[in-house]
């Protein structure tokens, strides 16, 4: 899916695995601007703050803050930011407190397309 330049949402990836962040930047870089790769939830609410991204991609396990602790941080700091949480684990009771902190989406690692489907439907719904 390749949008023209001034509809592409940036994004802010996440995650304190190298290896996922390139794989994410490599899958988006067709139809998202990837504005910043981060390792930890301190610097991408520092980053939010400065870059003003449309969607930030966030890991749920992470040893700092984990994505629901920079989900919650960065609704209070921009609150039009979209977030989209990826998780290796499917449940559930944490996808409904995902939603409960203000992410706009949950969405299994593993599955690049439904990341991809996921930027782009919550980029194009507003912040309410």
């Amino acid at each position: 899916m390749t949008l023209p330049p001034e509809r592409r949402p940036r994004v802010v990836l996440v995650d304190d695995h190298q290896s996922v962040l390139m794989a994410f930047r490599r899958l988006l870089q067709s139809s998202c601007d990837v504005v910043e790769c981060l390792a930890n939830g301190v610097d991408a609410v520092n980053a939010v703050r400065t870059l003003k991204p449309d969607v930030v991609v966030v890991d749920l396990m992470m040893p700092d803050l984990d994505g629901l602790e920079v989900c919650r941080r960065i609704k209070q700091v921009a609150p039009d930011t979209h977030v989209v949480i990826v998780t290796a684990f499917d449940d559930e009771h944490v996808h409904a407190i995902a939603l409960q902190v203000g992410a706009a989406a949950f969405v299994a690692k593993q599955s690049g397309e439904a990341l991809e489907e996921a930027i782009h439907r919550v980029f194009s719904t507003p912040t309410v």
